[in-house]
């Protein structure tokens, strides 16, 4: 009877001992895990600042871009509505009625290439800096969308509206400044002209003078106009996306 109950106080001592190895080989799993998580939350985190600071950039590189191409726009719809203005132009202002003629288009966009990345590693909810993966999406996507129609449209106006360049091609010479414009600085040499000036000048004012001289101007000034409206409505966009960016990554 003594031999059972030794036995059976020998069994429970064991059973407790043995319940209590395996209680803290589980309790040191579930630490292990913990602190895996919290590392790999870490990570996470450290991810997802290393994409926002590349995004930081891009927009401060998208900012410049639509500043000097709201700078460019502004030069245009100065010499637009100049233009005009005139109601008879005079021989003396030959330089300046081209310059009104116009006949570039703005195809400047957005730079995704860390948007591009995040999207092609599937890091879109950006952890840690949830609250900023809305706005970031919506940048990327509407206003990349908003400005790739109105270049678009941009560039069809200009195409469509060049005709009266090969009109005019036909019977007035190209001079050294309408050359300089079109070389955007990479010619500087005087050709000759082979045209009279006098003849030159004269076909000229006619086509500005003209009514068809004058509505290709208003279309310039219009197209002008809502192309500084849409860049300038991204760089608000991209100025705005950047502050709550930086807001974001401070309070990190």
């Amino acid at each position: 009877m003594r031999l059972e109950l030794m036995t059976a106080n020998k069994t429970r001592r064991y059973l407790k001992y043995a319940l209590g190895e395996i209680i803290l080989v589980v309790i040191g799993i579930l630490i292990a895990l913990q602190i895996n998580n919290w590392n790999e939350g870490r990570k996470q985190i450290q991810k997802s600042r290393n994409y926002l600071s590349e995004i930081v950039k891009d927009l401060q590189s998208d900012s410049l871009l639509y500043s000097k191409t709201i700078n460019k726009l502004n030069k245009d719809i100065i010499v637009d509505t100049w233009a005009i203005n005139e109601l008879d132009f005079k021989a003396d202002q030959l330089d300046s009625i081209w310059l009104s003629f116009g006949g570039f288009y703005h195809d400047q966009n957005m730079n995704v290439r860390t948007y591009q990345k995040i999207q092609n590693a599937g890091d879109t909810k950006l952890i840690g800096f949830e609250s900023v993966a809305d706005p970031i999406s919506h940048y990327y996507n509407e206003i990349y969308n908003y400005i790739d129609s109105f270049t678009k449209w941009d560039l069809r106006e200009v195409s469509e509206r060049q005709v009266y360049m090969k009109d005019l091609e036909e019977v007035i010479e190209i001079s050294n400044f309408q050359l300089q414009i079109l070389g955007k600085g990479s010619i500087t040499e005087d050709f000759p002209v082979k045209q009279n000036n006098d003849e030159l000048i004269k076909r000229t004012l006619n086509f500005a003078n003209s009514i068809r001289g004058r509505n290709h101007v208003k279309h310039n000034l219009a197209r002008h106009l809502r192309l500084r409206q849409t860049f300038q409505r991204a760089n608000d966009e991209a100025m705005e996306l950047l502050s709550k960016i930086r807001l974001e990554l401070d309070r990190h």
